[in-house]
C-alpha cells in the first residue's frame, strides 16, 4: 500500500485548521478564498486520514459541525492500528475457516471411504468438466496420489497448469508418485516439468510402456479412460475398493519395472541423440517430412540429413526397417493417448 498523500486543497485546509481550535467550513472558505464545493472533498480527505477529528454535535458553531486538527504522527498511528486490527480479524477468520475444513474432512472422509466399499462410476466427456474433476481431485487428496501418464508430450501451458495443481497438493504433505513415458525426458520443457515436480517432493519414474492413463486418490477414487465410450477423451471416475485395489496392483507392477528419473536420463539410447530419437518416434507415427520438420523447427533438407544419419546408425535402408529396428530396441516408447490428464 502506498503512503497517503494530501492534495493541495487538503494541505491548505489542514494548515488553516492547525492554527485554529474553533472554525467552520464557511469561515475556512472565506479565509482560503474558495467555495464549499471545492473545500468539502478536502475536508473529507482529512477526516478519512484522521488528520481532522469531528467534534460532538453539541460543539457545532452556527449549526455547522466542527473539526479539530490532530498531529500527523498521531493520525498515522491510528491508521496503522486500524489496519493491524483489520489484519488480526482476517487472520482469525482464516483460522476459524481452517478449523471448519479440518472438522469436515474428519467427518466426511470416513463416510466417503465407507461409501467406496461398493462400486460407483461416472463418465465425464466434457473437457472443462474433466479439468474441474482434476482440480477436485487435487483438493480432496489427504494422503496419497498415484498416477500414470502415457501419450504424447503435452504443451508447456498444459504442463504448467498441472504443475501448479501438483505443487498445491505436495505443499499439504500429500505423497505423490507418478510414472511417465521416456519421451518426457527428451524435450526441454517436459524434462524441466519432471525435474520441478521431483524437486518439490514427488517421486517420479520413467517407463518404456504405460498401459493406460489413471490418477488414484487416497486409494478410494480413480480417474481412468472411459474406453467403452465412443469419445476419445472421455474419462471415468471410479469409486470402490474392489476396482481401486486392482489399480494399485497395476501401478505397483509398473512402478517396479520403471526407472527413477535420474537413472532414466543418464541411460544412453543406442548412441542416438535426443533429436534423432524424437525424429524416429515421429517417423513411426506416419507423419510426412514436412510435418516432422515443422514440429522440430528445422528445414526439410536438414531433417532429411538427420534421417539419413539415423538410418545409417541403425543399419537400415528404409523408414519401415527403421521402425522395426527401433521397436526391437525399445526406442519408440509409445503409449496410448487417452485424454487430457
Amino acid at each position: 500500500m502506498s503512503a497517503p498523500t494530501l492534495g493541495p486543497q487538503a494541505l491548505r485546509l489542514f494548515e488553516y485548521a492547525s492554527t485554529r481550535s474553533n472554525w467552520t467550513v464557511r469561515s475556512a472558505c472565506e479565509q482560503l478564498d474558495t467555495t464549499v464545493d471545492e473545500l468539502e472533498p478536502a475536508r473529507q480527505e482529512l477526516l478519512r486520514l484522521g488528520l481532522l477529528i469531528e467534534g460532538p454535535d453539541n460543539d457545532a458553531v452556527g449549526g455547522e459541525p466542527t473539526a479539530r486538527a490532530t498531529a500527523p504522527e498521531a493520525a498515522l498511528l491510528r491508521l496503522l492500528t486500524s489496519q493491524e486490527t483489520a489484519a488480526a480479524r482476517l487472520t482469525e477468520q482464516i483460522r476459524s475457516t481452517r478449523e471448519q475444513i479440518d472438522v469436515m474432512r474428519e467427518v466426511f472422509l470416513p463416510l466417503h471411504t465407507a461409501r467406496s466399499s461398493g462400486l460407483d462410476s461416472e463418465v465425464v466427456t466434457d473437457p472443462d468438466r474433466i479439468a474441474r474433476v482434476l482440480g477436485d481431485t487435487a483438493d480432496i487428496a489427504t494422503s496419497e496420489i498415484l498416477s500414470m501418464h502415457p501419450g504424447p508430450v503435452m504443451a508447456p501451458e498444459a504442463l504448467a497448469q498441472g504443475l501448479r495443481r501438483d505443487l498445491r497438493v505436495l505443499d499439504r504433505g500429500v505423497t505423490m508418485r507418478s510414472i511417465h513415458l521416456r519421451p518426457m525426458t527428451r524435450i526441454i520443457h517436459s524434462m524441466n516439468h519432471l525435474q520441478e515436480l521431483q524437486a518439490a517432493g514427488a517421486q517420479v519414474r520413467i517407463a518404456h510402456i504405460v498401459p493406460f492413463r489413471f490418477i488414484l486418490v487416497d486409494r478410494v477414487q480413480a480417474l481412468v479412460p472411459a474406453l467403452h465410450t465412443n469419445s476419445r477423451n472421455a474419462m471415468m471416475v471410479l469409486r470402490g475398493e474392489a476396482v481401486t485395489a486392482l489399480l494399485v496392483k497395476v501401478f505397483e507392477m509398473c512402478w517396479a519395472s520403471a526407472a527413477p528419473l535420474s537413472v532414466a536420463v543418464s541411460t544412453p539410447q543406442a548412441g542416438l541423440t535426443s533429436q534423432q530419437l524424437w525424429v524416429l518416434r515421429l517417423m513411426s507415427t506416419g507423419r510426412k517430412d514436412e510435418a516432422i520438420a515443422r514440429e522440430l523447427g528445422v528445414s526439410v533438407r536438414t531433417l532429411r540429413r538427420v534421417m539419413a544419419d539415423l538410418m545409417a546408425r541403425l543399419g537400415v535402408e528404409s523408414r519401415f526397417q527403421a521402425g522395426i529396428t527401433a521397436a526391437k530396441l525399445g526406442l519408440l516408447d509409445q503409449g496410448t493417448s487417452d485424454g487430457p490428464c
